[in-house]
């Protein structure tokens, strides 16, 4: 028995454990025993226990509560390394230092901060956050590009990791968007998880993500061209608190903002739709029908949705029709129709 203690203390010095995470044991418990009571089942409920299993994976699908449901730390494709950000002056790192509420005294900070080469004030407004795009007091002569700040968060990010996003400025895998949107935000957002994304091939990628403690949604906007002043694409890109938001009407919160100028762009490209944003938790797809021909559909998860479509009308009208359906194809709404 001495030997035994001496090489149980032998291990703990030389390898020792990692701390025990009791909530994810109990769940990961949990999991184990209603697998073990599907499995024990026999071979007649099979197919009905490998559907609800599969369900259950399904991100929020079939929820109805305004916070999503948040399953535990979330591993990305690919981790940063801590050098990937460092701190930001009086901003917290992380998830805390997002839509964090600011004066405007730190904001007009923090934008100096952020755009050494732009040095002009912001304009006033009622509230300021990090992760908020606000407009700035030109002077003539400045350049389109010094109009917005994007009031940055917590962790700003390296000069290689801005590098590999102006290598890539619309990523296809997930790692990158969220790479790519904490350079845009200065928020370290590369463990938050996508819940809605569509990208329009050298139009742009509309995403949103939830934080890990389903307190924060981001809705980002990616353009093919870099830009690093982070000008709004879209329907204007933020970080905000997900009970802030609120579910709304479909005909009210589902819009369709525009892209492209047709009286300036030769050849007219179309219309663009780029646009992310929550409705009702019911809602599974949405249909979008330009006037002038053509239908586009975008999958809905638990209200979460993004769009980002070039549509050929050449008249570049917005006047689209829209559906919303539920899960089981059922028309809940129809606007413009």
């Amino acid at each position: 028995m001495d030997d035994i203690g001496a090489e149980l203390r032998r291990l703990a010095n030389t390898d020792p454990l990692g701390p025990i995470d009791g909530h994810d044991l109990l769940a990961r418990g949990r999991r184990s025993r209603r697998r073990r009571r599907l499995l024990s089942a026999g071979g007649g409920i099979a197919g009905v226990a490998a559907v609800a299993v599969a369900a259950g994976l399904l991100p929020h699908l079939g929820t109805t509560s305004d916070q999503p449901a948040v399953s535990g730390p979330r591993t990305p494709a690919t981790t940063t390394k801590s050098a990937d950000f460092t701190a930001v002056p009086g901003v917290p790192r992380g998830e805390a230092g997002a839509a964090m509420e600011v004066s405007y005294a730190d904001a007009t900070r923090l934008c100096a901060l952020r755009y050494p080469k732009y040095q002009r004030p912001i304009q006033k407004q009622a509230v300021y956050r990090t992760g908020m795009s606000v407009r700035k007091q030109l002077k003539i002569g400045d350049p389109a590009a010094a109009e917005f700040c994007t009031v940055p968060g917590g962790d700003r990010p390296s000069a290689a990791l801005v590098a590999a996003a102006q290598k890539d400025p619309m990523p296809t895998t997930e790692a990158g968007q969220l790479r790519n949107c904490s350079v845009q935000f200065w928020s370290d957002l590369t463990r938050w998880k996508v819940v809605a994304s569509e990208t329009a091939p050298a139009t742009g990628t509309n995403l949103v993500a939830l934080s890990p403690s389903g307190r924060l949604a981001v809705e980002c906007a990616l353009a093919p061209t870099w830009s690093d002043t982070a000008t709004p694409l879209g329907s204007g890109p933020g970080i905000f608190r997900i009970a802030a938001l609120g579910r709304q009407p479909f005909d009210q919160n589902f819009n369709l903002p525009g892209g492209q100028d047709c009286a300036t762009i030769k050849p007219c490209p179309g219309w663009a739709y780029l646009a992310s944003g929550r409705v009702a938790s019911n809602i599974a797809r949405i249909r979008i029908e330009p006037k002038a021909g053509g239908k586009h559909d975008i999958t809905v998860t638990d209200g979460w949705y993004a769009v980002a479509w070039l549509n050929g009308d050449k008249q570049g009208l917005p006047d689209a029709k829209l559906t919303a359906y539920d899960r089981h194809g059922t028309v809940l709404k129809v606007v413009n129709g």
